[in-house]
């Protein structure tokens, strides 16, 4: 048996008379197995290869000495019959290098037909393959459908706990008018599942990773010019200076996207006259 990767193709197709609906169909390479899968696109009826096949076709269940082509893999031939059912039914000549044909069977069953000219050197001939597709029941489809549906419910409430878990944006507001010696920001103590500040360093350290948007607005009082700096992890990541105005209070702000990991630190640094922060 030959060891193919798994493939699984679907598209849209149509016959001539004198079943000339439209139909989709699906076919499925596993375990060097192949399937086809057809449903009328008006009717919803379905056929499959599946019930007489049982796990799939083995190479050797539709190619013989009269239809082999030299060296092709089966992988090769199910893109062979992709394109076949993929391919206009004629030419600008009105004959086509690959043809398709339906048959309706007794009990519901379909007969698919290709046949595909091969051309090697000078010579040509053809090479014919016929698939018995069988009627897939109502309760079949149900049965299907209703196991498609719980995977799909399942799908979606594991989505709704990932919403869930993302659906409060990560957000802290820390005002104060205090610093330490080393001009460092004191904020007031918080605790959350976002953002951590103990009130005594004036670190506020992030509990959960992520991109965030980080804003500080710095309000100093007349007379004052110095940087007011961002720092993550103790290295600066923006300045700015709140201007120099002679008996007016002057406001600057930082802004910025920083990607933060879990226990990274943010401080801020101002040596002006603080008036508010």
């Amino acid at each position: 048996m030959e060891g193919q990767p798994d493939i699984k193709i679907d598209g849209v197709t149509a016959f001539a008379l004198p079943l000339a609906t439209s139909y989709r169909y699906a076919i499925e390479l596993k375990s060097s197995k192949m399937s086809i899968w057809m449903e009328d696109r008006i009717s919803k009826k379905q056929w499959c290869s599946t019930y007489k096949y049982k796990g799939g076709m083995a190479k050797t269940d539709y190619v013989s000495d009269a239809n082999a082509i030299p060296d092709a893999t089966v992988a090769d031939y199910v893109k062979g019959f992709q394109d076949t059912l993929d391919s206009d039914l004629s030419d600008s000549t009105g004959i086509a290098e690959v043809q398709r044909k339906l048959h309706a069977l007794d009990g519901g069953a379909l007969r698919l037909e290709f046949a595909v000219k091969i051309r090697v050197l000078r010579s040509t001939w053809e090479a014919k393959y016929t698939f018995d597709l069988d009627s897939v029941s109502v309760e079949r489809i149900v049965i299907y459908l209703g196991s498609k549906l719980r995977d799909q419910q399942e799908e979606l409430e594991k989505l709704r706990g990932e919403v869930r878990d993302g659906s409060s944006p990560s957000f802290v507001h820390l005002h104060t008018t205090r610093r330490n010696n080393d001009w460092t920001m004191n904020w007031g103590p918080t605790t959350g599942v976002d953002f951590v500040s103990t009130g005594i360093d004036g670190v506020v350290k992030a509990q959960r990773g992520g991109s965030y948007i980080i804003l500080v607005t710095v309000t100093v009082g007349p007379g004052t010019s110095t940087p007011v700096y961002l720092l993550k992890n103790n290295t600066s990541i923006q300045v700015a200076y709140p201007g120099y105005s002679q008996g007016y209070f002057c406001s600057t702000s930082l802004s910025t996207i920083e990607l933060l990991e879990k226990n990274d630190e943010l401080t801020v640094i101002c040596s002006c006259n603080l008036a508010a922060l």
